[in-house]
């Protein structure tokens, strides 16, 4: 049998103030942003800026937050090397800002893969020198998986009649869909 538990915005800001990794989520029009943006606020009066980012361009301009590829410098990248994790961790701009986050804000997560939540928690852990998740960071996840799924590039196979066919989004594996199906430490380094 399964449960979840049904809070209110008030009680979801007392759990996010407590320094806790969240996942907040909820249907449409359920004050998800309302709730982040009052942790915003109460995390801004203690003078600590959090990284706000969301899994695409459009949602992270709404939010006034980095795209995640941008924020952890994965960009798009289909799998993260040892090599790539170097480079990354090298740029001065992606160092100084996970290095220095306290608290990572990634919106509509329901969009992010597995493969690219691995990659940016790997990041994590690589550039703040962390081994803990995500380096050791807050992290909240805001989203809804019964909105809108990963948004992934679509591999391709050969195909007798066309040369190369497309696989969709139901032929990939379920450890390629979702974010919640990522694996600590990321598989591909």
């Amino acid at each position: 049998m399964l449960h979840y538990l049904v809070m209110t915005q008030s009680e979801a800001l007392a759990i996010l103030k407590t320094g806790a990794n969240v996942f907040l989520t909820g249907e449409p029009g359920s004050g998800k942003t309302y709730t982040v943006n009052r942790y915003t606020e109460w995390l801004r009066e203690r003078a600590v800026e959090p990284s706000i980012t969301a899994s695409t361009g459009i949602a992270a301009t709404h939010i006034g937050g980095y795209t995640i590829h941008s924020w952890s410098g994965i960009g798009v990248r289909p799998k993260l090397t040892k090599y790539d994790l170097d480079h990354i961790a090298s740029n001065k701009r992606v160092y100084g800002r996970v290095n220095n986050a306290r608290v990572l804000i990634i919106d509509e997560v329901s969009m992010l893969s597995e493969r690219t939540l691995g990659m940016v928690e790997a990041v994590c852990r690589a550039v703040r020198q962390n081994q803990n998740p995500f380096g050791g960071l807050q992290v909240i996840f805001v989203g809804d998986f019964f909105q809108l799924p990963p948004i992934e590039k679509h591999e391709y196979e050969e195909s007798p009649r066309t040369h190369r066919t497309q696989k969709t989004f139901l032929e990939q594996s379920d450890s390629d869909r979702f974010a919640f199906a990522s694996r600590h430490p990321h598989p591909s380094i």
